[in-house]
Formats: C-alpha cells, sequence, structure tokens
C-alpha cells in the first residue's frame, strides 16, 4: 500500500525573506509616531534592527515574532545601547505551530500588549496570515498601522518555495494556492474590504481608523 512520507519541519526552509532592511517600513514607523511596534516574521533581523535603532529614540519597544531560535538569537543581539526594549515571542518549527499560537497567547493575557504598529513578514500563506491579520488587529490601537510585505510574492515565483527547488511545496498546496499571490489575497479578501482600514501606502500599509 502506498504511503505519503510525512512533511516534518525539517522540510521546510530556514531562508525565506531577503536579508535585507524594509526601509519602507521603517520610514512609515519613523512617521507615524509609533512607539509599540509588532514586527512578524523576522529572518536574521536586518528590520528589526533598523526598528530597534529608530524606537530607542522614542522610548519605544519592539515585539518580534517568528520561530523561538531566530527571535532569540536577534533580541540578544539587540540587547545593548542604542536599542529599544524587545520582546521575543518564539513559536517552534512543528508544521503546525505558527507565531499564530504566540499571537492568541497574548490575547489570554488580563493585560496584553497594545500595538502601535504591526509589520506582517511572515509565511505569506493564506493558510497562516488570513488569521494572523485578525489576531493582530485585535491587538492593535485605533490610529494604528498594519502593514504587509510583498504584496505579489507566489509560491511559484519563490526561489526557495517553488516545487522545482522544494518539492515538498507540491505536497502541501494545490496549484491554484502555488500560483497565488496569497498576501494580496489577504490584502484584498480581508484588509481592503473592512471599513475600518484606510490605505495609506499602496499594497503595503493601512491606517486603522475605528
Amino acid at each position: 500500500m502506498f504511503r505519503r512520507k510525512a512533511i516534518t519541519e525539517h522540510q521546510v526552509p530556514d531562508v525565506l525573506n531577503v536579508p535585507a532592511a524594509n526601509e519602507a517600513t521603517i520610514d512609515l514607523v519613523r512617521r507615524s509616531g509609533a512607539r509599540v511596534v509588532a514586527e512578524i516574521g523576522i529572518y536574521q533581523g536586518a528590520t528589526s534592527e533598523g526598528l530597534a535603532r529608530l524606537l530607542a529614540e522614542r522610548d519605544g519597544e519592539l515585539h518580534l515574532f517568528d520561530f523561538q531560535d531566530r527571535v532569540d538569537e536577534v533580541a540578544g543581539r539587540l540587547s545593548g545601547p542604542g536599542f529599544c526594549r524587545v520582546v521575543a515571542h518564539g513559536n517552534s518549527r512543528k508544521v503546525m505551530d505558527s507565531y499564530n499560537w504566540a499571537l492568541g497567547q497574548l490575547l489570554t493575557q488580563p493585560d496584553p500588549p497594545r500595538f502601535d504598529y504591526v509589520f506582517i513578514d511572515g509565511a505569506h500563506l493564506w493558510g497562516i496570515d488570513a488569521l494572523t491579520f485578525f489576531l493582530a488587529d485585535r491587538l492593535l490601537k485605533v490610529g494604528g498601522h498594519m502593514d504587509f510585505d510583498d504584496y505579489d510574492w507566489s509560491l511559484a515565483r519563490s526561489a526557495t518555495m517553488n516545487p522545482d527547488v522544494l518539492p515538498a511545496t507540491a505536497a502541501l498546496h494545490t496549484p491554484e494556492q502555488i500560483e497565488a499571490p496569497q498576501v494580496a489575497m489577504v490584502v484584498d479578501v480581508l484588509v481592503r474590504t473592512d471599513p475600518r482600514y484606510v490605505e495609506v501606502l499602496a499594497d503595503k500599509a493601512f491606517r486603522k481608523v475605528a
């Protein structure tokens, strides 16, 4: 009898994003006056470093969400002089675990942090980041910003996730899901249609007005 080989956390690639700071996000955080910022998906922490330096100037706080080893390493690196307070929220590399668990855990607290700005640069998948939007919205202050990276990204165009490079992608996703720009789906289906959000940076950032 044929049995499909189990997909494990070790088959998920470690590198999904480019190791460069997102200057558009850092600039918008600067202009918005945000003091408490959540970065969801940090990779090597290039954007985290820029945000931590900026927020130090206004006695702010940066919350990092990603794999436990990543947030621990980056938070440790940003613990010296010149950086704001950094709070690490890690999750395991189990296939069914994600930063959504950490966000959900915050919502169970009697006094969870309230964010002025949320930058989502994580899985880039509808199955994860659609829920991320709803969870982050519960933690985002009115007047705050929700920011999405890689609006046009897709599994098919990814250098590390396309099925030719990573066969597990074809086992985990339908052909339609592989071709679809899933960040765009989250933005277009959930955020643009929500009257509480106003677009302030095309295909990227939205201000929560109610």
